[in-house]
């Protein structure tokens, strides 16, 4: 194969860039959409410093009335660009029993994936987005992140089905 001319081949992100053990937040309480939005915000605000969790609350509902981002098979994908940040990063909560989140399925929604980067990181923000899309649709990947018994194992989990996806 032959690269085009003046188009860079680009090297296969990995998710571990963009994930923190710190950031994984297990066992969420079965809530509505907007208290689990709260929530979330709250978490991210109380472990990411530079994020005012008003803003980050502000930006998820005004993602979430455009469309959900529940986006069937158990999965919510919200996300949104901050101020604050100097990085993507990945925020991965899991709720044991699931919430109706108005997934495009109906179903409830049990795995979170919140995807938050600052305003220059536009193309990181679509590149995780699509590695995280497709890592998440690999064969057995939910059964294995549904199985973890912690946080920890939900983290790990997740690293290895990066790796298994390179």
């Amino acid at each position: 194969m032959f690269p085009l001319a003046g188009v860079e081949s680009m090297p296969v992100l990995r998710l571990a860039d963009y994930l923190r053990d710190d950031l994984v937040i297990f066992d969420l309480p079965r809530l509505d959409k907007g208290e689990l939005m709260r929530s979330l915000a709250a978490e991210v605000a109380a472990r990411l410093p530079n994020v005012d969790e008003a803003l980050l609350l502000e930006r998820l509902n005004e993602r979430e009335e455009q469309q959900s981002t529940g986006i069937g098979r158990g999965l919510a994908l919200p996300h949104a660009v901050l101020p604050g940040l100097d990085r993507t990063v990945v925020v991965i909560g899991r709720s044991a029993s699931g919430l109706d989140f108005a997934a495009l399925d109906a179903q409830p929604v049990d795995l979170f994936f919140l995807l938050l980067s600052p305003p220059d990181g536009t193309r990181d923000h679509l590149r995780v987005l699509a590695r995280l899309a497709r890592i998440l649709g690999g064969e057995g990947t939910l059964a294995r992140l549904r199985a973890a018994a912690d946080a920890e194992e939900l983290f790990a989990t997740l690293l290895a089905e990066d790796a298994r996806h390179a």
